[in-house]
């Protein structure tokens, strides 16, 4: 009885839903399909897509445009023989949010994760590079004996509200992550008891705004700073027993500026700029030293990262066609600097991206009052330039520049190193207050369909967004 009960409150539920909700249609599914790219925000983001639930992830004052709204972006579908292997954490996440009434809407996101904690980590590790192609750096060693290992953050979550001003929506978020591996072993005296720690976390925190300037046309922005740190910590009891002893940490600061605007110049054309920089900037040190050295000057270790995109495109809407797409110029820089101990020589590594034109373009079609077709492109013509001065010794130098003609997208399967550009397929659906996004794999239009009973391991969909909004 308890079950024919359940059974009926859903059915109640769901119909309930689609005879008074509205599928709101968006996410990262969308995004991909319709021309989207990581450079310029961060996100997979078509930068000139200026109304989508995507964009919450990067501006918190768009949860009051989609309140009692819940999502889930959802990382499947790689083609077989062209897996990346990502997905899981980093590209699947969930949030939902509710109207506290007209003015407030609270809200949680959980495992969207946009810091660089996992490479601060590495940092202490001996493992992390910054970047575009520059492999194998040693990384900041404990004196007396090797780094552990430090456990990667695998659960970030994000408390978002905002408020709803009529012409002026502002929003606030507040992310946490973090990880550990602590152990303790004791033993009889007069044996060695040791303690150890390798732990990392994140503090972040998010403002935007969202003005409706009237007429059509409006600007957001946004920005979000993140406080990363890593933690190597062993202690021994009584001091100088066995291990390696002494305290390390890396810590590091992430600073992120979003702004955009949208610029009616007809009825059915709007004009869309946008710009964005981020900063990073980290370092290691030795916070207590082994008991059983003394004091000393350390080699030192700081990397650095700087982005920036400009870009300008537009967006044309009819009653069942949708057009959004520009050009971008895009670059991205990284730095790591090793200093020994003097009379050592200074190492220093640099990479740089740059990429001018960025293309992104997508189209969306509503074939039906419930199916639509999106096809998208993106292209990023640019080049990688690395660096490298003193790592030879002094007055020792090297360059390596290459050519970048393809695509940068790591999601749902494809392989950025078999694309000339990027040409992508998608399908969107909505059912009363029920949305599903797709991608469309490209293997599936070549040898048909293969949702059910796929003999290949080759799926239909890439990558999918399922959405419900359950408001009025």
């Amino acid at each position: 009885m308890l079950k024919n009960l359940a059974t009926t409150l859903f059915v109640i539920a769901i119909v309930a839903g689609s005879a008074f909700s509205q599928a709101k249609n968006g996410g990262i599914a969308r995004q991909i399909a319709m021309g989207g790219s990581q450079a310029g925000s961060g996100l997979v983001l078509n930068p000139f897509i200026m109304d989508d639930p995507a964009l919450m992830l990067l501006n918190p004052s768009y949860q009051a445009m989609y309140k009692d709204y819940a999502w889930m972006n959802v990382g499947g579908g790689t083609l077989t023989g062209l897996s990346t292997g990502n997905n899981g954490y980093g590209q699947q996440n969930a949030g939902i949010a509710f109207a506290f009434n007209r003015e407030w809407s609270f809200g949680m996101i959980l495992s969207y994760d946009p810091s660089a904690v996992n490479t601060v980590g590495g940092l202490l590790a001996g493992a992390a590079s910054p970047g575009f192609g520059i492999p194998g750096l040693p990384g900041f060693v404990r004196r007396n004996g090797g780094a552990q290992a430090i456990p990667g953050v695998a659960n970030v979550w994000e408390l978002v509200t905002a408020y709803d001003m009529g012409a002026l929506d502002v929003g606030f978020g507040f992310m946490y992550g973090n990880s550990n591996a602590d152990t303790k072993t004791t033993v009889p005296a007069p044996g060695t008891s040791t303690e150890t720690e390798a732990s990392s976390r994140l503090f972040g925190f998010r403002l935007g705004m969202n003005y409706d300037m009237g007429s059509g046309s409006s600007v957001d922005a946004s920005a979000s700073i993140r406080l990363d740190k890593a933690t190597d910590n062993i202690t021994n009891t009584p001091v100088g027993g066995a291990g390696s002893g002494g305290k390390y940490s890396a810590t590091a600061t992430e600073i992120q500026f979003n702004v955009r605007g949208k610029f009616k110049m007809s009825n059915k054309f709007n004009f869309v700029p946008y710009g964005m920089i981020a900063i990073v900037s980290a370092e290691p040190k030795e916070d207590e030293a082994p008991a059983t050295l003394t004091a000393a000057t350390l080699p030192s270790e700081k990397a650095s990262a700087l982005a920036y995109a400009v870009g300008a495109g537009g967006e044309y809407r009819t009653p069942t066609f949708y057009l959004a797409g520009g050009l971008s110029v895009q670059s991205a820089r990284s730095k790591l600097e090793l200093t020994p101990p003097a009379p050592g020589t200074t190492a220093t590594f640099k990479a740089t991206y740059f990429a001018l034109p960025v293309i992104n373009v997508g189209g969306e079609w509503w074939f039906t009052d419930w199916l639509a077709g999106r096809a998208g492109y993106y292209r990023s013509l640019g080049k990688t330039k690395v660096e490298s001065e003193g790592a030879g010794g002094a007055g020792t130098s090297t360059e390596a520049n290459t050519t970048r003609p393809n695509s940068f997208l790591l999601v749902g399967g494809i392989n950025p190193a078999t694309h000339d550009g990027l040409v992508t397929l998608g399908l969107g659906m909505r059912f009363g207050g029920f949305a599903l996004d797709a991608t469309v794999s490209e293997e599936a239009l070549r040898r048909g369909f293969g949702l059910i009973g796929a003999q290949d391991n080759i799926n239909t969909f890439g990558y999918i967004t399922l959405g419900y909004n359950f408001g009025e």
